[in-house]
Parts: structure tokens; sequence; C-alpha cells
């Protein structure tokens, strides 16, 4: 179509355009929408389920922010927080990602990582700077989208196997959560808990690792291993420190008196000893009945064969004017049970003829022991004093002689010497 004015002059031609066209400027929205699209549907594609953890307290959770941490790898995000029903509880809903829903499974452990510093050590410190978040130590049992969280975080480190096992005594000295347990020295597990039963008993709940659980036999014996201990006696003064560790919070041994025992099933429950000499005194008790228990306490007084410990008193009990001593020997020293044995209370005595015991200041009163004739065994003796003891010691070899005098200082017990010798 040309157009003409009116002189008649020609000013060109107009063509209409026969196709569509956009303008450049609506590239960048176009190209920023595909993205955003892009980006939702891989965010929902990556997303897993949604789990409730039930904590008694929830300090530092906050929706949106805080991440539910597995392994050291954020495996989900906090989508809501609030109180149930009854105000007791807080209900904490968590996004998993699709990679980790298989954390969703009974058994699994939720607890709040939060900085803790302690004797024992220090815990939680990286959440001073990037706040609480939520830990994960994942079950072995069927799906299941509920949870209740625990107070407090677990003591086994994640994918480790352990087997747990119970101790009870009469009352537990310092022991904390997370306290070693040694076999022979070495390390192979850790005390889980320590509280009272139903009945008011004090138990402790330990986790032997799996390698190891193999050792724990019908017979193992348990005691505590002191953090310290003061060695004294003639020419000896030494202090032993078991390790800074123990120091700080305590350890447990176990051991076998003995051949080993058959293996227990996880669960077994044993006797917890206050100390070495009591866990090794494993044989069965006897009791022994002595005119004056001065000095006699239980869980302390050893029994002494040739200046030896081979047993320790289990307890003391005053009945009808006598002083009624249960005791048990270690491993191997049956001979002691025999009829006929002798057993006397060493304490310190100063006299004229002679002195003795004076090593009993140091090492405190013993019962010393004396091997009867070869025969049966028994389980309960009258005890003797030391001067009786002496005196039936040296009948079995010697012979005995009658002296007559009007009056004497002489005790029993007292010396008789040859030109010097006795």
């Amino acid at each position: 179509m040309s157009i003409q004015d009116n002189t008649g002059t020609d000013h060109g031609r107009v063509t209409p355009s026969r196709r569509f066209h956009v303008s450049w400027v609506w590239l960048f929205p176009l190209m920023a929408a595909s993205a955003a699209g892009y980006m939702f549907f891989h965010n929902w594609l990556s997303q897993g389920p949604v789990i409730r953890i039930d904590f008694r307290t929830a300090p530092g959770i906050r929706t949106g922010k805080t991440q539910l941490i597995y392994r050291g790898v954020v495996a989900g995000d906090v989508c809501g927080v609030e109180l149930d029903p009854t105000l007791e509880k807080v209900r904490v809903d968590v996004r998993l990602k699709k990679f980790a829903e298989g954390i969703a499974r009974g058994g699994t452990k939720f607890w709040i990582d939060k900085p803790v510093i302690s004797l024992s050590g220090a815990s939680g410190i990286e959440s001073l700077i990037e706040g609480n978040s939520i830990q994960a130590m994942m079950g072995t049992g069927a799906p299941t989208y509920a949870f209740t969280g625990s107070e407090i975080a677990p003591i086994e480190p994640a994918g480790s196997g352990h087997e747990s096992f119970r101790l009870r005594g009469a009352i537990m000295p310092f022991l904390d959560r997370g306290s070693p347990i040694y076999f022979r020295g070495i390390a192979v597990g850790v005390v889980r808990a320590k509280d009272l039963d139903e009945g008011n008993i004090p138990y402790v709940d330990i986790l032997i690792d799996t390698p190891h659980a193999s050792l724990i036999r019908s017979n193992a014996r348990f005691w505590v291993l002191q953090p310290s201990t003061i060695k004294m006696g003639p020419g000896v003064f030494k202090l032993d420190i078991a390790g800074l560790k123990t120091f700080l919070y305590g350890g447990i041994c176990f051991d076998y008196f003995g051949e080993e025992g058959e293996a227990v099933a996880p669960g077994a429950e044993f006797e917890l000893c206050a100390n070495h000499s009591q866990a090794s005194a494993n044989s069965p008790p006897i009791t022994l009945e002595f005119k004056d228990g001065q000095g006699l306490l239980a869980g302390e007084t050893q029994l002494r064969y040739m200046g030896v410990p081979v047993g320790l008193v289990e307890k003391v009990v005053p009945m009808e004017g006598k002083a009624v001593v249960t005791a048990r020997f270690q491993s191997g020293y049956d001979m002691l049970r025999r009829k006929g044995s002798v057993f006397s209370v060493m304490r310190p005595s100063l006299s004229l003829q002679k002195v003795t015991g004076l090593e009993t200041l140091v090492s405190g009163i013993y019962i010393d022991c004396l091997p009867g004739p070869k025969g049966p065994a028994g389980d309960r003796f009258s005890g003797t004093t030391q001067e009786q003891a002496d005196l039936i010691e040296q009948g079995d070899s010697g012979f005995k002689v009658l002296l007559r005098s009007p009056s004497t200082k002489i005790s029993a017990g007292a010396q008789v010497s040859y030109r010097g010798i006795t």
C-alpha cells in the first residue's frame, strides 16, 4: 500500500508484520520463574515424611531454624513446635529429608544437643555458635512417626554394638554416668545409669561393647575401682591414683577368681563389691565366734595365713554375749576350712614379756588363720586369743611341762629360753 499527499508525491510503502515478536525484556522473568519452579519441584522431591518428637522441654528449638542432625549431616528441619493439650510436654514436628526417611523407625533416639560443661568433659560446644539442634541415633525397629525424646544424650557412640547388664549393691559409691568399666586394665564398657528400683535398692546399669560381651561370665566379680589408695607399712608409703578419668568420676573392674564360668545372657544381674578384697573373697561363708569383737569391721578386717591376706570379714553381729563373724576366703585356701583350724584376732599387745601385733597399728586388726589337720571341712569355728593360738601351734610338735610357784607375773604366751635360745 502506497501513501501519497495532495501533491502526488510518494512517501513510501507500509508493510504489515506477519510474525509474533516477543521482547527480550520478558526473557529474564521467564528464566527466574523456570528456576523457581525447578527448585520447588526438586525440593518437593527431596522431602521426606514428618515425624513428631515429644520432649519434656525444648530450649532453643525454633520453627524453620532448628535442624535435625544425624551423623553430622542435616537430616531434617523443625517445621512445628507446640505444647500438648496437658501443657506437660512439647511436641516438635520435624520434616525429614528424603534420603533420611530411614531414621523414622522404632528405637531411634532423639535428644536436644545443648552446651554441657562438667568435670567429666564438655559437649555441644558448637551449639554456642550455631544454636541448639536435635541429634538422632537410628534404631532397628519397624517404621514409625511418633517418638519420645531423651533429656540426655546417649553415651554409646552411634553404630556401635553393646550389651546391657545390671549391678546391685547395698550402697553405690561415687560413680557417674560414663564411668569406665575395666577388665584386667582394658576399658570394655561404660556406666549407663545409676538409680533406685521399686524397693529403693540402688543399682547400676552398665554397657559392655559387643566384642567384649563374651567376657561376662557367671562367676564374674565386679568391684568399685577406688580413685586413689594409700598403702602404709614398715618401710612402705605408697599413693596410687588409677587415672585422671577414674579420679574424676570413678570406675568399675571385673574379673574371675578361679576358672571361667558359663556364658550369660544380656541383662543378667551381678553383685557390686566395694573393693578388690571383697570381690576376691568368693568362697562359701564361714562363721567364727569370738568373745571379744573389738576392732573387727565388716568389709575391712582381713583374714591372713602366714601374714598373707586370704579372706575378708563380711559381717560382724553381737549375739548372746559373743561376736559372730561371717567371713569368706579367696580361691585356693580350702585347707583353712578344715575342722580343727584355729582363728585368732591379732591386736597390738605390749607387756614386759613381749611386744606383738605392732603392725596392726598401721594395717589394722586382722584374723590370723592356722589350718587344721587333714580331714572334713567345717563352716563354724570358735575363735581364740593370740596367746592360745600360739600354745596350740607349739603343742603340735613339743611337749608340756608343769612348773609350780607360789606367785608369778608370767602370762600366757611368754617365751621359754634355754641359754638365750627360745
